[in-house]
């Protein structure tokens, strides 16, 4: 590494979150390395005439901010209407949007509408087949909702899917009827992914969302992804766009696919997790065990609070994730499932002990998204399994005053806990799982740090975390659930000069005011991807 540096960053709160949580005055950054880390003085012998020298005054510089759980293609959603609170307030707003755009455009056009949320809709309900068929006739009408675990569809969309009136619930999902037996446009979970996989956006509106998601996740400051919905199709996407210069961000990612067989069919080309470079590298192996937190579909021991006839949706039995966890363990991949309910993580927890039993690995790193709904003794199994748990802090704010209508008070007091895994020594990292709620970081950092949902009421407060601690969730421990702590996730020499610029001092603000913070500049491999004018 050359002793000039081409940057220097200096008169602020560098916080480099290595291991002695060290808090300094300047950063020196020379190629795409962190050249140097310490007081402004420290910066004397390596700023040349050609070092451009920034002055933080007073602001924070912290690592690149790396979300864990997020989903690049969905970015495409934004083709469509955009149906997410405020900009939708009812289902009047709803309809009256999808007539205009039946409106305009000839009939038989795809409609596409993403983001509502019948919680917060004035209804607080779905819209119906019949309602969608009222305003537009002569149109496929598909409306996601936010999770992306369901949707809603008018009987063009119905038709084009090739879904008849009698046709039976696919294993893992729920054809949803009205009160005489009729579709009434509601799928949830697998039934809602026959119906997506019916109305594919072509590879050019998924590559130019891509690319436009990009540009948006810079500017939170947000340096690496987890891609953690990616079948293999998108792979030579994400290929095409870091070869063009078009994708700036580091992208791990995970194999998925509707079925397990088709992610068996990905271990057969021998491409193990860890393949690949510093910018485009193969993640774990995924496997969807059940639904929404906010929908609700997630799979819970006890029936939800909203609905006693119901606890969810799990995908597979035991032996089948049993069998699937084993042979990827065996192969070398690290593996992770999505698993929100109590009962789904215990589900998955149970096949990696198992797995790990048959063929033990000591740095596997097994891992598990969301992992939302935890009690002591699962919480102590994954401590003891040194499993991963990635989870969304941001939910609380989105979804939690729902959560209390669909789990009760006792569960949402065990929800996206954070300050148990850090008593027990779990290592856990955090993400948006954008598009389903903000990218922002510092959101997701207020929320572990503050624990309140966006009415104000505060969501079991014993498990708050610091501030250092929540930056560690986003940076260090995102690194260390992708095996590259050594080369990112903190700022020190050597490591990769990936990191944001905050607007004010994250560690002296009011911990109420977290969220306002913004990112005044993203650095990425030693460039300046995003810088406010």
């Amino acid at each position: 590494m050359r002793e000039t540096a081409d940057y220097v960053f200096k008169n602020g709160q560098v916080v480099t979150v290595d291991a002695d949580a060290l808090v300094t005055e300047a950063v020196a950054v020379a190629d795409n390395r962190i050249l140097r880390v310490g007081p402004d003085d420290a910066m004397a012998d390596v700023t040349g005439p050609d070092t451009r020298v920034i002055d933080l005054r007073g602001r924070s510089v912290v690592p690149g901010f790396i979300d864990s759980h997020i989903h690049l293609a969905m970015g495409v959603q934004d083709l469509g209407l955009n149906l997410r609170y405020p900009h939708v307030k009812s289902l009047d707003d709803i309809l009256e949007m999808v007539r205009r755009a039946a409106a305009d455009s000839p009939p038989g056009t795809l409609i596409r509408g993403w983001g509502y949320d019948q919680n917060r809709l004035a209804e607080k309900r779905h819209p119906t087949r019949d309602e969608l068929d009222a305003v537009a006739p002569d149109h496929p009408v598909v409306l996601i909702r936010t999770c992306e675990h369901m949707s809603v569809h008018n009987s063009r969309s119905l038709e084009m899917a090739g879904v008849r009136e009698d046709e039976p619930d696919p294993s893992g999902g729920q054809i949803c009827r009205d009160d005489r037996g009729r579709i009434n446009g509601l799928m949830k979970e697998l039934a809602h992914v026959r119906m997506i996989r019916s109305a594919p956006f072509t590879d050019e509106e998924i590559y130019e969302g891509l690319v436009a998601f990009d540009r948006t996740l810079c500017r939170y400051g947000i340096t690496s992804v987890h891609d953690v919905g990616a079948d293999r199709p998108l792979l030579p996407l994400f290929h095409k766009a870091q070869r063009s210069r078009r994708l700036n961000l580091r992208v791990y990612v995970g194999i998925y696919g509707d079925t397990l067989d088709y992610v068996r069919d990905f271990m057969k080309s021998g491409v193990l997790t860890g393949f690949g470079n510093r910018r485009l590298k193969i993640g774990p192996l995924k496997a969807m065990l059940d639904g929404s937190s906010s929908g609700p579909s997630s799979a819970t021991r006890a029936p939800y609070t909203s609905d006693p006839t119901d606890s969810g949706i799990l995908y597979f039995d035991q032996e089948e994730i049993d069998a699937f966890v084993d042979e990827a363990n065996r192969l070398g991949y690290q593996v992770t499932a999505h698993a929100v309910g109590d009962r789904a993580v215990e589900q998955i927890v149970d096949a990696i002990e198992k797995a790990l039993k048959a063929y033990p690995r000591k740095d596997h790193r097994h891992r598990i998204e969301h992992c939302a709904i935890v009690d002591d003794a699962l919480l102590e199994r994954i401590r003891a399994l040194g499993i991963v748990p990635v989870g969304q802090p941001v939910f609380l704010y989105e979804f939690g005053d729902a959560y209390r209508v669909h789990y009760g008070e006792e569960r949402l007091d065990r929800m996206f806990v954070g300050r148990s895994y850090l008593d027990r020594g779990i290592i856990a990292a955090a993400s948006s799982d954008c598009p389903v709620t903000s990218p922002d970081p510092l959101l997701g950092i207020h929320l572990a740090v503050n624990r309140v949902t966006q009415s104000g009421r505060t969501v079991s407060q014993h498990e708050r975390v610091g501030v250092m601690d929540a930056l560690r969730l986003y940076t260090i421990n995102g690194a260390y659930a992708s095996f590259e702590e050594d080369i990112k996730g903190s700022l020190e020499p050597g490591k990769l000069a990936d990191l944001a610029v905050l607007s004010a001092p994250i560690l002296d603000c009011d911990p109420g005011q977290i969220k306002d913070i913004e990112v005044d500049a993203t650095m990425i491999d030693g460039v300046l991807v995003h810088e406010t004018t």
